[in-house]
C-alpha cells in the first residue's frame, strides 16, 4: 500500500509525497483516531495492523498520572518541544518509546468479539504459556468476525511464523468466508485447511484461557476483602508535616495526589487557587497559572507533576 499526502504551501505549488507502508505496522498515540482517519479516506485498509503507543507504554509502566505525549515527555525529561506539528510529534513519541522500552504490544481491532472475551487483554502476555504452533507457519485467509491482525499475533505468540501466501512450506491454512484462490492452493499442495473457531479452540484448550495465569500490568482494586492494596508508591520522608497545594491540576489526578501525600502524613493540603500559605506546590506540566506566577515572587517551591511522578516511582 501507498499513502499520498498532499501539502498545499503558501507561494509554492502543491506537493504529493508517498510513504510507502506495505511492511510496516503503524504505531501512534491513541492510534485508533489515526486509523479511523486513514480508513475513512481509503489509504488505509480495515486489516492493517495497527498498535497505539498508549497502551504499550501503560503495560510498561502502570503508574504514570498521565499518558499524554506533553506529559511523557517531562516525565522522561526529553529536551522536545511539542507544537503539533505532526512530523516533530512522531519523533517526540519515538524519544517516548525508546525511554519507556515497552515489551507489550497489542494490535488495534475493529470489534471485540465475545469468543475472545479471555484473550484480548491477555494476549500480550502468552508468549511461552503455549508452543501449540511452535514451527508452524500459518497462512490467514477469508472473511471472518474475528479481526485478522489480532488472529496473527496470536499464532505468532503460540510460536507461529505468519505468512501472506501459501506454499510448499504452508503448515495450516485458517479460512473464514470466501478464501478464494489461497484455498485452491492450499488444496494443490496438500496444505491442512482447518476454520478460524478451530483455531481459536486449538489455542484455548492449550492454555485454558479461563483460567490461564496470564501476569498482567495493572494498578491494584482497591479495598479487596482478601488482601491488602499494594501501593506502588515510595512514601518520601521529606513531605511528611508539610503543607502542599495541589490546586493545579485535574480533578481525577489531584485525588490520586491527595491519597498519595495523606499517605506520606503531610501537615496539610491546600486545593484553593489562592493557596499560597503552604511549603510546595505541585502542579500540571505545561500549565500556566497565576499560583505559580506568586509562588516564584515568594519562593515557594514548586514541583511538576511528572517530576513529582517520578520522585515516588
Amino acid at each position: 500500500m501507498q499513502i499520498f499526502l498532499k501539502i498545499k504551501q503558501k507561494k509554492r505549488p502543491s506537493k504529493i509525497y508517498w510513504l510507502n507502508i506495505n511492511t510496516h505496522p503503524i504505531v501512534a498515540h491513541n492510534v485508533s483516531f489515526d486509523r479511523k482517519f486513514l480508513v475513512h479516506y481509503g489509504w488505509l485498509d480495515e486489516e492493517y495492523e495497527c498498535y497505539d503507543s498508549v497502551r504499550a507504554i501503560k503495560y510498561a509502566n502502570p503508574h504514570l498520572f498521565s499518558y499524554s505525549l506533553a506529559y511523557l515527555v517531562s516525565f522522561y525529561e526529553l529536551e522536545k518541544t511539542l507544537n503539533h506539528i505532526a512530523l516533530d510529534d512522531v519523533k517526540a513519541l519515538y524519544e517516548v518509546i525508546k525511554r519507556a522500552a515497552p515489551t507489550s504490544w497489542i494490535p488495534l481491532y475493529k470489534v471485540k468479539p465475545k469468543q475472545l472475551n479471555h484473550i484480548v487483554e491477555s494476549i500480550a502476555r502468552i508468549e511461552e504459556e503455549s508452543t501449540i504452533f511452535q514451527g508452524k507457519t500459518i497462512v490467514f485467509t477469508g472473511a471472518s468476525p474475528f479481526p485478522r491482525v489480532l488472529m496473527k499475533e496470536i499464532a505468532s505468540k503460540c510460536g507461529a511464523k505468519v505468512t501472506g501466501s501459501v506454499s510448499s512450506k504452508t503448515d495450516y491454512l485458517i479460512c473464514g468466508e470466501k478464501p478464494g484462490s489461497k484455498l485452491e492452493k492450499a488444496r494443490e499442495l496438500n496444505v491442512e485447511v482447518r476454520t478460524d473457531v478451530w483455531f481459536l479452540d486449538a489455542v484455548s484448550d492449550e492454555i485454558n484461557l479461563n483460567t490461564a495465569s496470564i501476569e498482567r500490568n495493572r494498578i491494584p482494586i482497591q479495598n479487596r476483602p482478601t488482601e491488602e492494596p499494594i501501593n506502588p508508591y515510595k512514601k518520601l520522608e521529606e513531605f511528611k508535616g508539610k503543607t502542599v497545594n495541589i490546586a493545579c491540576m485535574s480533578n481525577r489526578i489531584q485525588k490520586q495526589v491527595e491519597e498519595i501525600l495523606l499517605n506520606m502524613e503531610v501537615g496539610g493540603l491546600n486545593k484553593g487557587s489562592n493557596g499560597y500559605k503552604v511549603d510546595l506546590i505541585i502542579y500540571n506540566d505545561k500549565g500556566e497559572y497565576v499560583l505559580l506566577e506568586k509562588a516564584e515572587q515568594m519562593n515557594i517551591p514548586a514541583i511538576s507533576l511528572s517530576k513529582f511522578n517520578k520522585m515516588i516511582l
